[in-house]
């Protein structure tokens, strides 16, 4: 048998690995997990269910699994948090509004079932921003889950897969799993110190998950390692196995974004990313930096003609949001009715302007392994200042989300990973993009540069 305090912090590889070989007893494991949930004082705000009867049934199974040769896989026993938008059979699915717990899945998300196929354990279903349309991660109905690195005052966790990523960031479980429609998944992965794999669009299915914007939505994983990450990939993907013999930085082309993704950085964490890039240049890599004209164009285009976030958004729930005031909060309703004022002949324009920035943006960052900035260029706000100023609010929701959509805007795969603290022990993110399905070059990129991170 393990050390208990070693579970979290083990790899899932390890800990799949001790079961195989009868050191570890997938019942234990999670009956640990559930004991830590149950004990958390804020456990609410974080899980909106927690499945402890179906968990130990599941671990139970895979027990028999274990013991008899017939394990599903090398992970088959491993529990995982599920963001909660996220059908799974049998049960409510939120998306973070109460309004939607009467709605009960008939059957399982492709992704979901793709990973119970694998033998992983669902401990429950985690809080989320509203409808997933917000990077802060704040959730007036459900509670707001508290960033684990917050000091005297509270800060949002990041959003919109806040809880996945407060769960993951205080232990609860292995690894969560989210959703990335403009930086969802990487926005919470970099204000909890976690690794945050955003996948490129259309490589998961999203059938089952409740949209927010059909274009962009992904399917991505908040993580305590690279390894893990790519586990998860691996396997909710269905790839090979990615091999990482032989990762460095050595001989790497790197290109540093240096124009707009910089704006409004908070100077300690734009310093820990300049040392973070001096560090990844000392093991070997060519780094450039340069202007990427077609993110501003990007952003220019999507704030002059309209989100195409926002114009979906508004199409798939402004008329049930409607039928039903007061299930949603102020700040985020506003989201939708902008969304509202884009015109269909003005979408289309945003669609075919980002296609063309997409095919100049490959063109140009091609001889490059991949593109570095900062994951978020603040750190995260104090809940009680946004709360109480909707101004406030939208200006840091937008800039919680100006990197990492560009990613989601221009189709591309991305990650991010945790390279230092700043002097009052908040989290800073790196973000790394890739070309579309580039999912195994970025990783094993990330896991080189994780390296020099965890000397």
């Amino acid at each position: 048998m393990m050390i208990d305090q070693v579970w979290e912090n083990s790899t899932m590889e390890v800990i799949g690995y001790g079961i195989d070989n009868g050191n570890i007893d997938p019942r234990e494991l999670v009956e640990y997990f559930l004991t830590k949930i149950d004990q958390e004082k804020k456990k609410e705000k974080i899980f909106i269910e927690v499945f402890e009867q179906q968990a130990k049934s599941q671990a139970d199974a895979a027990y028999k699994r274990a013991t008899t040769n017939t394990r599903l896989s090398l992970y088959d026993g491993i529990p995982l948090a599920w963001k909660d938008n996220f059908d799974i059979q049998g049960k409510p699915t939120s998306a973070g509004l109460k309004v939607l717990l009467d709605r009960v899945a008939q059957k399982d998300a492709v992704a979901y079932k793709t990973s119970v196929d694998a033998g992983f354990i669902c401990l429950g279903k985690t809080n989320m921003t509203e409808l997933a349309f917000s990077g802060l991660g704040i959730n007036p109905t459900f509670g707001t889950p508290i960033n684990p690195f917050s000091s005297e005052q509270a800060r949002v966790p990041g959003g919109s897969s806040s809880g996945s990523a407060v769960a993951v960031a205080k232990g609860l479980c292995c690894a969560g799993i989210g959703t990335d429609t403009g930086g969802s998944i990487r926005t919470p992965a970099a204000w909890n110190n976690l690794v945050g794999l955003k996948t490129t669009a259309g490589l998961i299915s999203t059938e089952g998950v409740i949209p927010l914007s059909q274009t962009l939505d992904t399917v991505g994983f908040i993580t305590h390692s690279v390894e893990d990450a790519a586990i998860l990939y691996h396997v909710i993907a269905q790839t090979d196995k990615i091999n990482f013999a032989d990762v460095g930085c050595k001989g790497l082309s790197l290109l540093v974004c240096t124009n707009i993704v910089w704006d409004d950085a908070d100077s300690e964490v734009a310093a820990i990313l300049d040392a973070s890039i001096d560090n990844i240049a000392a093991q070997g890599a060519i780094i450039k930096r340069s202007n990427i004209p077609e993110f501003e164009q990007a952003l220019k285009l999507i704030n002059t003609k309209g989100n195409i976030v926002n114009y979906e958004a508004s199409k798939n729930w402004l008329e049930f949001l409607e039928a039903h005031p007061n299930s949603i909060s102020q700040d985020i309703l506003d989201r939708f009715y902008v969304g509202a004022k884009i015109q269909e002949s003005d979408a289309y324009e945003v669609y075919q302007g980002l296609k063309d920035l997409k095919k100049q943006y490959l063109q140009r960052t091609n001889d490059y392994t991949a593109v570095i900035m900062p994951t978020v260029a603040n750190v995260p706000p104090i809940i009680n200042d946004l709360e109480q100023n909707s101004q406030k609010y939208a200006a840091e929701n937008l800039l919680s989300l100006r990197n990492t959509r560009l990613a989601n805007m221009l189709g591309l795969c991305a990650i991010s990973l945790p390279v230092g603290f700043t002097s009052s022990g908040l989290p800073v993110g790196l973000m790394l993009l890739a070309a579309p399905f580039s999912e195994v070059l970025l990783l094993r990129l990330a896991l080189a540069i994780e390296k020099i991170f965890s000397r």
